[in-house]
């Protein structure tokens, strides 16, 4: 069996997911190829059998290279097994799963692809305190460590 994963990702947490996706599945022997969307332009998708897209969540949406990806590919996928998955760091609670679920995952599901995806995930975010996010992480991030302390974590550790 042949696998392919595709992701977008604007901090790396998305890739990393990734990167452990590809692994597992070739410790079961599956031979499969990892790209970034972002450099999978002229590739040709249509000689594996699975296929598993994912990407990070800012602001509730998908990355554009992902999203690209989906639409540019929509009649191959259509034919082929395709699993989703996302990286969120809102996602923390069950109830956050359930409605990411539905939010970023069955609704990208349903716009792109004609067939139900073989399978889903959706993964945390991890929080590192030393990255450079931009204004709103700043100012999100005191909240964060007010969270943390609370839970009895040291918010100056990168956390998974």
């Amino acid at each position: 069996m042949k696998g392919l994963v595709v992701y977008g990702t604007r901090y790396g947490t998305a890739k990393e997911i990734a990167e452990e996706i590809a692994k597992t599945l070739k410790n079961e022997n599956v031979d499969v190829s990892l790209f970034n969307a972002k450099q999978i332009k002229d590739h040709g998708i249509s000689a594996y059998d699975l296929i598993i897209v994912g990407s990070g969540i800012k602001m509730g949406k998908w990355t554009k290279e992902s999203k690209n990806f989906l639409k540019n590919n929509q009649n191959i996928l259509s034919n082929k097994k395709v699993a989703l998955f996302v990286s969120c760091g809102a996602a923390n609670t069950e109830k956050s799963m359930a409605e990411g679920q539905e939010k970023y995952l069955d609704n990208i599901s349903k716009e792109y692809l004609i067939n139900k995806p073989i399978a889903t995930g959706l993964f945390g975010g991890i929080y590192d305190p030393n990255a450079n996010h931009g204004l709103m992480f700043k100012f999100v991030n005191r909240f964060i460590k007010k969270e943390m302390e609370k839970e009895g974590k040291d918010p100056n550790q990168r956390i998974d």
